[in-house]
């Protein structure tokens, strides 16, 4: 019987789809691979419960890696990235603080002599302030005096010192000590204000070197 050209052609076709079929048998469902406790790689269809948070690859059936499970963080992981996480969000602060530094010092200020001008100004209030709190202390400390020399009499004569007296003596001391620790802090606040005009100046002349940089380029 004959057989006509386009039953040949597809009987050809067939006969070449049987011959390309594989000659092992693929895995039907998929093929996962884990190390297990002791450092051996298993695999399976199935990984145990004991792995499940492990690091686990899904495999094709010519074993190439398709897929891949990142093995679940441990509390010291997840605290290193929270502590990572921190450091960045901080590094960012205080990147934008600077710039906002630095956009008010150039829009505050043209020129260095302004800069020095304003700080000598805000000493110099500071430095007002302390000299009349020395005055009043001096006054405190002849007060006391005139108050301690009334106890002194008193003591000499046989007399009670009476508690109010006493009182006052002691309300007297403690004001002097006050104020002295007033004019400390204010002490303090003048070197503050000159460590941050100098950092200042500093950078207001980086500012305007790059301000001219750019504006020569």
């Amino acid at each position: 019987m004959s057989i006509d050209f386009r039953t040949r052609c597809c009987m050809a076709l067939l006969l070449g789809s049987v011959l390309c079929l594989p000659s092992t048998y693929s895995y039907a469902g998929k093929l996962l691979k884990w190390v297990d406790d002791n450092g051996q790689v298993r695999y399976g269809d199935q990984i145990p419960p004991q792995y499940a948070k492990k690091k686990l690859e899904t495999l094709s059936d010519q074993g190439i890696v398709v897929e891949t499970k990142e093995a679940a963080k441990t509390p010291e992981q997840l605290a290193e990235e929270k502590r990572q996480q921190a450091l960045i969000k901080e590094k960012e602060r205080i990147r934008i603080e600077k710039a906002r530094r630095d956009s008010i010092l150039l829009d505050t200020f043209t020129n260095e002599d302004e800069m020095v001008m304003t700080r000598d100004g805000k000493i110099e209030a500071i430095e007002a302030v302390i000299r009349v709190t020395n005055k009043r202390t001096e006054k405190n400390k002849q007060r006391l005096a005139d108050l301690k020399l009334r106890a002194a009499n008193l003591e000499r004569s046989g007399k009670p010192v009476p508690k109010k007296l006493l009182k006052s003596i002691n309300d007297m001391r403690k004001q002097i000590q006050s104020n002295n620790r007033y004019v400390a802090n204010r002490l303090v606040e003048q070197q503050r204000i000159r460590d941050r005009f100098e950092a200042d100046i500093h950078r207001f002349r980086e500012l305007k070197a790059a301000q001219a940089k750019l504006m020569s380029e």
